[in-house]
């Protein structure tokens, strides 16, 4: 197993910062999520790609709200595709309003809004393809449309994200070609 041959605990933020694109911790508030171990509490099997209707600096403000009761593990900015982590993975965060699929997924959002498709840049694309196709390789989740979804397809939500905008065979062509 290649993680009992590591030595130290930076050895093992070193392997993960490989394999993922970097991203800045800026944690949400403990009141707006579910304190797990994935995997071995609930399997993941999906990714849940939603977009803000926000800004990034108010998306990270509103997951930083007790009051909220909302968070996503990462939040993608437009302009350059810088990625903040907000909640581990391990633990479950509330993104989907959907508590199975809170659960089975990484929950990615997109800064921008459904009807404003400037904000789904080059550079967002581009990091969040990364991104997915890491939690994809390390959670052996395939990278399809079948485990790959939108918020719009979570059961019971009212949500329209990522919205007709989103250019889901561009970002699994991405996916797939990292």
């Amino acid at each position: 197993m290649p993680s009992a041959l590591l030595t130290s605990p930076h050895a093992a933020a070193q392997t993960r910062a490989a394999a993922y694109p970097p991203v800045e911790w800026v944690p949400a508030s403990s009141s707006n999520y579910t304190a797990s171990n994935r995997p071995s509490s609930y399997l993941i099997t999906y990714v849940v790609v939603h977009v803000t209707q926000e800004t990034y600096a108010d998306t990270l403000a509103i997951f930083k709200n007790p009051a909220k009761k909302v968070s996503a593990h990462y939040v993608v900015r437009s302009s350059d595709g810088h990625i903040a982590q907000c909640v581990s993975e391990r633990n479950v965060a509330w993104h989907a309003g959907n508590w199975t699929y809170n659960t089975r997924s990484i929950g990615i959002e997109h800064e921008g809004w459904v009807d404003q498709p400037e904000y789904f840049t080059d550079e967002m694309y581009e990091q969040s393809a990364r991104l997915t196709a890491a939690i994809c390789d390390k959670y052996a989740i395939p990278k399809d449309r079948q485990h790959i979804i939108g918020h719009v397809e979570v059961p019971g939500t009212d949500h329209t994200d990522p919205g007709r905008y989103w250019d889901w065979s561009r970002y699994i062509r991405m996916i797939n070609s990292v």
